[in-house]
């Protein structure tokens, strides 16, 4: 078929912004809807994304997102320096759009996983939201410094050689992992050495490569909850048994874990300031976590995800620093320090396992990609680590401020929340028996993307609240959203009376 460079106007299209659905997603039904019912035949240019932007009154992401899905699923195809155009012939199960399956007995692909697949996607991760306000672990990266990063990355480009550029130590390059030691040694008084640094793509990737190689399938292993979800699929992938332990201020409640299971072989755990509750584990716990540990002869992970950005005193010992039996894997990463798209994050683990997890790393991926970790070890040599971390402490401890004061100022009526020491997030508890998962939906259909609390849960809890992430929310926004959650929460109150 012999195609034009005209295209067809899309801009009968209609887009409500008042829907929960996203925009993106509204496009793409639409453009799938007219593919499938002929409106748009085979062959059809799309509109370049700036006319639709302008016809559309979008924005630049939501065409391309939009757009690309549709070209990932077959629907549309672009060519090179010409454009992107309906697809000459769509399989025959998309030509309906409420196509039966091919047969009765047609088993959805989820059943097809292994007993392994199936813990490992049993509790997903919150997906990617475009909103970033209250969106908790989220910095703000329009405050990074670029230009410096730019400066470093070019200098590396002009001067690499082809060893860097090859296969390398899959624990991770040399430079990097001798100053992540130093900067933990002297921040958190870690006591290791360079070669005890493992280089991961993030906590993730820590806190599997872990449970991999140091749990047996049907171990117990406790988790505190509320706490940080991502770490139940890591674990799960090693068909562990996960243990829910309570928190209050104090942190992790040791005695409830020995309690529940005093033979369990590994403890998550967030002791400089626990997520998402905010406390902070004391040295009594502290000291009782390690004993129980060295008793049980288990692990202990230590996840210090947000310890840089302390606002009351420096930043705590951590409880690695305190360990004479060699029993805690110290993992760390860069996502809330620098920018979440780094994927560059650090596991510590006790002499004799660095050679088992660099081998393990080795077989897994072969190792993090070579330009962000030798740019990432020149930033932290040249000290603009440091002095990022120190300008960026100094602005989020003040939008703590302001959210404090806003939803005090609001919402007291519904949410009690204290100051946390350190963190880029709070977590707000409900004083009534609201839903705070309802209460989240409704946020996120006017762009705020506060989560429940019950979302960090793997048992439940007698009480409800929210976790505020304020690093990438500016003072305006945290203002303006609050007064927004004040009227959800009126809304509430009045059917709930």
């Amino acid at each position: 078929m012999t195609r034009t460079a005209t295209y067809l106007s899309l801009a009968g299209i209609e887009l409500d912004r008042d829907q929960p659905r996203s925009l993106q997603q509204q496009l793409y039904d639409a453009l799938r809807e007219m593919i499938l019912s002929g409106q748009l035949p085979a062959g059809t240019r799309i509109p370049p994304t700036r006319a639709l932007c302008t016809e559309l009154e979008v924005s630049r992401i939501t065409v391309v997102t939009a757009i690309k899905q549709l070209t990932s699923e077959g629907y549309v195809h672009g060519i090179p320096g010409r454009g992107t155009f309906v697809a000459e012939a769509l399989p025959e199960s998309m030509l309906t759009m409420d196509a039966e399956p091919t047969s009765p007995e047609a088993t959805p692909l989820t059943h097809r996983l292994s007993k392994r697949g199936a813990a490992i996607v049993s509790y997903p991760m919150e997906a990617p939201t475009v909103s970033h306000i209250f969106q908790p672990g989220v910095p703000d990266v329009t405050q990074f410094p670029w230009h410096i990063w730019q400066r470093i990355v070019t200098r590396i480009l002009k001067t690499y050689s082809p060893h860097d550029v090859g296969y390398a130590d899959a624990a991770g390059y040399s430079p990097l992992r001798e100053a992540i030691a130093k900067h933990v040694q002297i921040t958190r008084r870690v006591r290791c050495t360079p070669e005890q640094v493992i280089i991961t793509t993030g906590t993730q990737q820590a806190i599997y490569l872990t449970a991999q190689l140091l749990l047996e399938p049907g171990d117990k292993a406790w988790l505190e909850n509320p706490g940080y979800i991502g770490a139940v699929g890591a674990l799960q992938a090693a068909e562990v048994t996960l243990v829910p332990v309570p928190v209050d201020q104090g942190g992790l409640d040791v005695s409830a874990g020995i309690a529940r299971a005093a033979d369990a072989k590994l403890a998550y755990v967030t002791p400089s300031h626990q997520y998402p509750n905010g406390g902070t584990l004391d040295l009594t716990r502290r000291m009782q976590l390690l004993e129980w540990a060295k008793a049980a002869n288990a692990f202990l992970i230590e996840d210090d995800y947000d310890s840089e950005f302390r606002y009351t005193g420096h930043p705590l010992a951590s409880l690695q620093g305190l360990d004479q039996h060699q029993r805690v894997i110290y993992i760390g990463t860069f996502s809330k320090t620098l920018f979440p798209g780094l994927r560059l994050g650090y596991a510590i683990v006790p002499p004799g396992l660095q050679t088992a997890f660099a081998t393990a790393r080795s077989n897994l991926d072969r190792g993090s990609e070579w330009m962000s970790q030798k740019a990432l070890s020149e930033f932290m040599a040249e000290g603009h680590f440091v002095r990022h971390i120190r300008r960026m402490r100094t602005l989020y401890g003040y939008r703590q401020q302001v959210l404090i004061e806003a939803l005090q100022q609001e919402c007291a009526d519904w949410l009690s929340v204290e100051p946390a020491p350190a963190g880029l997030h709070l977590m707000g508890k409900f004083k009534h028996a609201i839903s705070d998962q309802r209460v989240a939906e409704q946020l996120r259909t006017v762009g705020i993307a506060a989560p429940a609390l019950a979302r960090y849960t793997i048992a439940p809890l007698d009480y409800g609240g929210l976790v505020f992430g304020y690093g990438a929310t500016d003072e305006g926004e945290i203002r303006a959203s609050v007064r927004k959650l004040r009227k959800i929460f009126e809304e509430e109150g009045m059917r709930n009376g």
